[in-house]
């Protein structure tokens, strides 16, 4: 799973060098991945990460590792992570009818289900037996069995790297409590949406303000997921209304992806590294990323996902009264990943508070919500692949004025 703890995370994992031990030498990951026609989806829903996916279930925080990441393309295959066993442990038994069973606990809506399971089911199976215990229909289930991937209906348990006893989290709403989305959402603005662009870095050097900096420094750890390539630039992107509409939960991924996400990404890969940052626990963001395909698309690779445990509160000025938010400090990246500076570096982000700490790297894009019409006609992303790859060519990003980058737009039809 992914980290990004400030706190010590319960588990470490060594990092796989199975391939590179195979081949007797370095493994070559520098280079982009070939180019497909589109990304090959897991799932097609979104519709259960609202309710069911909280980040107080009390579950152990884990990170993910870039040999768990690249062990996604299959389903069968089994995973890496040290808090799965590699193999079904001896203490499975046979039932009454001499079948492999294995005992699984069920972590739904902040209740756990116990129950014993035949090894030679299918994760379709499962999930009808899952259904007795719930009433969460089968389509609207996902199972965290195995770290970093869902595997696919068709998929056996023994072929799984399970664990007698193995607590999983299961996410699904019941069919008579699912909200369905309208087709029009009004546009409602909360204390948290409540946005400001910050004007200059003065209040930047404030003493508390580099206090919390150096503070999260210290205790904020980055996993790294796939290496970081020398030569390119940095490209830190925030997710929510940003890359996908996460309040379109009930919607298609057609409706919660924003238009040319995967080719925007793959375009953006072949000029910089790629971070994704975003304002929510570090569960809920692994869903998000996971269910979308971000991690296993074919076509880019992310270096390292953050999360709000590596923000930090900071106050400002906001129509001249003091206002108190969080922010994301590109500071706490330039100081783990040095060859990282203001020179190289843009952040996007639908909201401009969060670049007040760094309010010369950042890149403010309209945000994308009720994505089941507003897919139509939202091009943002294109305007934005076209300005950030004019921008690559740039010696110096802290001689750039992003706030005229939609001066783009006009050459795209």
């Amino acid at each position: 799973m992914i980290s990004n703890s400030i706190a010590s995370t319960n588990s470490t994992l060594v990092p796989d060098h199975t391939d590179q031990a195979k081949e007797g030498g370095q493994v070559d990951r520098t280079e982009a991945p070939p180019r497909t026609q589109k990304s090959t989806l897991e799932s097609d829903s979104l519709s259960d990460l609202a309710s069911d996916y909280s980040p107080d279930t009390g579950l152990s925080k884990l990170p993910i590792t870039e040999a768990a990441v690249h062990k996604t393309a299959s389903a069968t295959e089994p995973s890496s992570s040290v808090s799965f066993s590699s193999s079904i442990l001896a203490s499975e038994h046979l039932n009454e009818n001499n079948k492999r069973v294995i005992s699984l606990t069920a972590q739904w809506n902040g209740k756990k289900l116990p129950f014993e399971v035949d090894l030679h089911y299918t994760i379709g199976e499962l999930k009808n037996r899952l259904m007795e215990l719930t009433n969460v229909e089968p389509k609207r289930q996902k199972l965290m069995l195995v770290r970093g991937k869902l595997p696919e209906d068709h998929v056996v348990l023994s072929s799984l790297s399970l664990k007698n006893n193995q607590t999983f989290l299961m996410m699904g709403t019941p069919e008579a409590r699912v909200i369905k989305a309208p087709e029009i959402l009004p546009d409602v603005l909360n204390d948290l949406e409540e946005d400001y662009t910050p004007d200059d870095e003065a209040f930047a050097s404030m003493a508390q303000n580099q206090k919390s900096l150096k503070n999260t420094i210290a205790k904020c750890n980055i996993n790294i997921m796939n290496p970081l390539r020398p030569g390119k630039k940095l490209l830190v992107l925030d997710l929510d209304y940003t890359l996908i509409d996460c309040k379109a939960l009930n919607n298609s991924l057609a409706d919660v992806m924003r238009p040319g996400l995967h080719d925007f990404m793959a375009v953006c890969y072949e000029h910089y590294d790629i971070v994704i940052w975003s304002q929510t626990s570090w569960r809920a963001l692994e869903a998000k990323v996971t269910t979308v395909g971000l991690l296993t698309h074919p076509d880019y690779k992310i270096s390292f996902v953050m999360d709000i445990s590596t923000m930090f509160s900071v106050m400002s000025q906001r129509d001249g009264k003091p206002f108190r938010h969080q922010v994301k400090a590109l500071d706490i990246i330039w100081s783990k990943f040095p060859q990282y500076t203001a020179r190289n570096t843009v952040h996007v982000d639908d909201l401009s508070r969060n670049f007040a700490m760094n309010p010369r790297s950042g890149v403010k894009i309209g945000a994308f919500k009720n994505g089941a019409l507003s897919r139509h006609t939202d091009r943002e992303l294109f305007y934005l692949a076209r300005y950030l790859i004019n921008i690559s060519k740039a010696l110096d990003f802290k001689e750039l004025d992003h706030k005229n980058w939609k001066s783009h737009r006009k050459t795209i039809s």
